[in-house]
């Protein structure tokens, strides 16, 4: 077979890398990358692999010319000009969501299910929090609050909420730490799916990065951005959103006035934010920029704050201690729920019932071994999960 040094080039260019990032991501020598780049001097096999791994592409797009990465388009809103986002060293990361999206999608048509109705039917508001209250409605966002006594237990709920509404929502940590999350936008609205980073962000931050990227997909756009992004319009309206279904106005000034918090400087406004959090069942950053937005704090006190992301005090990481749990592990199938989510869950396992798909496929699809195929068709069979 040929190698065709351009297609390589042309593919690491695509993903917004370099030489020196491939080279380091692959363990190849930057020599070595070099040579097969600038000379033609044709990888190893297991070279090959490795570069089709990290760039996410199959490893004949290197003995291909003119190979074209055919992913989603994906707009990156996290600076004041947006632009089609470049995967880097998430792309194999990205592909495996897409894959896992696009799968779905096609059992979807397969087991002849009927559209989420609710999701057509909701036209964006140039309000977002008329909008946002009236999609609270539709979640009982409210009621969710109420009966949530963590914010673990919120972010479950408001998890299955928008579900029900018909999108899937998918979780993990294996994204780099700044990518919150993301929405991955279909046309005919039977296979959105949002994307949440659970990595270093506890269950207020994922509950946030939930209700913002909602708003991308109500607003039928696909998107990556950052939660308190303010540079454009678009980041803007998803954050007034997020942060009006989360922390409604009218709430949140009686809780203020009730509890007579202040925010005169930084540890005041931080103990009053950390207090809202608990109260509303979101993040401390949430908290701060919704204060400072309504006048309440000052921008700087959540710019400070944030600085502190990353280290193993940073209060909007801490999550609570388990309980001790079972010496035999987690429940089968209970890691891959918590992964997938519940209509995932229960698409694919009604795919396996009614035979329109089979646990090799899932495989191939999924990257799902058997055991956790197994895992995923015990805890449907549990919960209910396929008749739902």
């Amino acid at each position: 077979m040929t190698f065709y040094p351009d297609s390589l080039t042309n593919i690491i260019e695509a993903r917004g890398l370099n030489i020196e990032a491939v080279a380091s991501a692959t363990g190849i020598s930057h020599n070595t990358l070099r040579k097969s780049v600038e000379s033609g001097h044709t990888p190893t096999k297991n070279q090959v692999f490795k570069l089709s791994h990290t760039l996410a592409v199959p490893a004949y797009a290197f003995f291909m010319e003119g190979f074209k990465i055919s992913d989603p388009s994906i707009t990156d809103f996290r600076s004041s000009t947006p632009k089609p986002m470049k995967f880097g060293r998430n792309s194999n990361h990205f592909v495996r969501v897409f894959e896992l999206r696009n799968f779905l999608a096609e059992l979807f048509i397969r087991l002849d299910l009927d559209p989420p109705q609710t999701l057509i039917a909701e036209q964006l508001d140039e309000n977002p929090e008329q909008f946002a209250a009236a999609i609270g409605r539709i979640l009982g966002i409210d009621s969710i609050r109420a009966e949530s006594k963590t914010k673990k237990d919120f972010y479950r709920s408001f998890r299955d909420s928008v579900e029900n509404l018909g999108v899937f929502t998918v979780q993990d940590h294996y994204f780099s730490d700044e990518i919150d999350g993301f929405a991955l936008y279909h046309d005919n609205f039977s296979s959105n799916l949002i994307y949440i980073n659970s990595s270093k962000r506890n269950h207020g931050v994922k509950s946030f990065t939930l209700a913002h990227e909602l708003a991308h997909i109500l607003g039928k756009r696909s998107a990556i951005s950052d939660n308190y992004q303010r540079d454009n319009d678009v980041e803007r309206f998803c954050n007034v959103f997020a942060a009006s279904l989360l922390l409604p106005r009218d709430k949140l000034y009686a809780m203020v006035e009730k509890r007579k918090l202040t925010f005169g400087d930084y540890d005041s406004a931080i103990n009053a934010a950390e207090a809202i959090s608990q109260e509303f069942k979101t993040s401390i950053s949430a908290s701060l920029v919704r204060t400072a937005e309504l006048g309440l704090s000052k921008w700087e006190y959540y710019q400070t704050f944030a600085k502190g992301f990353g280290s193993a005090n940073f209060l909007d990481a801490i999550k609570p201690r388990g309980g001790g749990g079972s010496d035999e592990g987690p429940e089968p199938g209970i890691v891959d729920l918590a992964f997938l989510g519940r209509r995932a869950v229960s698409i694919i396992t009604k795919g396996i019932q009614q035979k329109v798909t089979t646990e090799y496929e899932i495989f191939k699809r999924t990257g799902l071994s058997k055991k956790r195929i197994e895992g995923l068709i015990h805890i449907s069979n549990k919960e209910n999960l396929a008749a739902q």
